[in-house]
């Protein structure tokens, strides 16, 4: 028979003036995964002083994510330029990207040797140039 290894955390929880140890089974990487989205999925609750000032009341019944995006999206309407690119990086996609990279078919000495062809090459272009100015 196999048994399922669980981690747990405890702490110490008092009642009716006793301690108890109470223990609770620790979250697993999925279940950590999955709490950004559960959390997003939860209704929003506007505060005791959004509702007493009437502060968005369009928000109610509406989800946390929905909140995040509405006022994301005013935010970049209102010019808020790091809310602009946030939204089109999400919808459009983040601009690719371009790395230039060099194959060396060379062994290091005549890598050398052909930087040091080119550097004569240069220095005597120079000195060409200097006769033709005198």
């Amino acid at each position: 028979m196999r048994h399922k290894i669980v981690s747990m955390n405890s702490h110490v929880s008092w009642k009716d003036g006793m301690p108890t140890v109470v223990y609770k089974e620790m979250l697993t990487k999925d279940v950590v995964a999955e709490l950004p989205i559960a959390a997003m999925s939860m209704p929003y609750e506007r505060t005791e002083e959004e509702i007493f000032l009437n502060k968005d009341p369009d928000f109610e019944g509406k989800s946390n994510a929905e909140v995040m995006n509405i006022r994301l999206a005013r935010r970049a309407a209102a010019g808020d330029t790091e809310a602009i690119k946030m939204i089109n990086d999400r919808v459009l996609g983040k601009p690719k990207q371009q790395i230039e990279s060099t194959k060396l078919t060379m062994t290091y000495a005549d890598y050398l040797e052909q930087i040091t062809q080119e550097e004569n090459a240069n220095t005597q272009m120079r000195e060409v140039d200097i006769e033709d100015i005198t």
